[in-house]
């Protein structure tokens, strides 16, 4: 984000949630405040009135940039948990079946004897 972002003047992550840009806003008054740094504060109120403006959060919001490294890391922290253990499941599962077409593929050579000797217990 650019300084001059409105996003980034109330020190907001880019979000379509009107509720969230008013808390920062109110929080970047704190810092602002009016009657002692009126430049800071004229900057707050034109980010502010741009995103609070109809369609105007959607606009900011659609062309601020993209932090990628934020995605692919939250990405990452959803998917990485559920992919390790489907890996695990497949490698269970084809483990599994190689050693029932072992077993499978031993008995099929065993004579009707030899199979009942072998699994007579």
């Amino acid at each position: 984000m650019t300084p001059e972002e409105p996003f980034a003047v109330l020190g907001l992550a880019p979000t379509l949630d009107p509720v969230a840009v008013k808390s920062a806003y109110f929080a970047a008054l704190a810092r602002h405040p009016p009657h002692q740094d009126q430049e800071g504060f004229q900057r707050l109120r034109r980010a502010y009135e741009e995103l609070t403006r109809p369609g105007g959060l959607a606009v900011a919001y659609l062309t601020s940039p993209v932090d990628v490294q934020k995605l692919a890391r939250e990405a990452r922290e959803h998917f990485d948990a559920p992919l390790e253990k489907a890996a695990v499941v497949a490698l269970a599962t084809r483990t599994g079946a190689q050693t029932v077409a072992r077993w499978v593929e031993r008995c099929s050579r065993m004579s009707w004897d030899e199979a009942l000797r072998a699994f007579a217990s």
